[in-house]
């Protein structure tokens, strides 16, 4: 069953799954009105504005929210971000040590949490860049897609990878 949030908009979560579960996700974000503001594509490259390295330094440092987040493969693209986020529930490294109190409660973040907060984040740096913004910098919402296997993270690999390279047959491109 999908949800529906308006007159065309569903939920494209699996309703039973357990987004906080360990394994491979394949996301995709889009800037508001698919507006070209990451950077451009010259020569089969991708170039990036000074909002489009802002992205690429806060996915980098999504681990930082919390270790148990795995990057793999992404890009930023003139309009979009492409990434392959890995959830571990066994990375507990931090935690470590003589136990001095009551055991932390470990708060495991979901996908959806980890979108949320790279949207926030990366859209109040964005505000602080473009005080004359509307302050819309992400369309609502994103793609998933759960790496089922190799197969699957092989092909999707292939995708972010060429993706400079296909950019004038892109369906995100809207010259096209």
């Amino acid at each position: 069953m999908n949800i529906i949030f308006g007159p065309e908009r569903h939920s494209i979560r699996l309703p039973d799954y357990d987004y906080t579960s360990e394994g491979l996700y394949y996301v995709t974000l889009c800037t508001w009105d698919r507006r070209q503001i990451l950077g451009d594509i010259k020569n089969e490259e991708m170039h990036l504005s000074s909002i489009g390295e802002m992205i690429q330094k806060a996915w980098s440092e999504l681990s930082r929210y919390d270790p148990r987040i795995i990057l793999d493969e992404w890009r930023v693209m003139p309009n979009h971000l492409h990434g392959i986020i890995g959830m571990d529930r066994n990375v507990l490294g931090f935690y470590c040590g003589r136990a001095q109190g009551p055991a932390p409660t470990i708060n495991v973040m979901s996908l959806p949490d980890v979108v949320q907060r790279f949207k926030s984040w990366t859209t109040r740096q964005y505000l602080d860049m473009n005080s004359s913004s509307r302050g819309l910098l992400w369309q609502r919402g994103y793609y998933e897609h759960i790496i089922r296997d190799d197969h699957d993270l092989n092909r999707i690999h292939e995708y972010i990878r060429n993706n400079p390279k296909n950019w004038d047959a892109d369906p995100e491109n809207p010259k096209l």
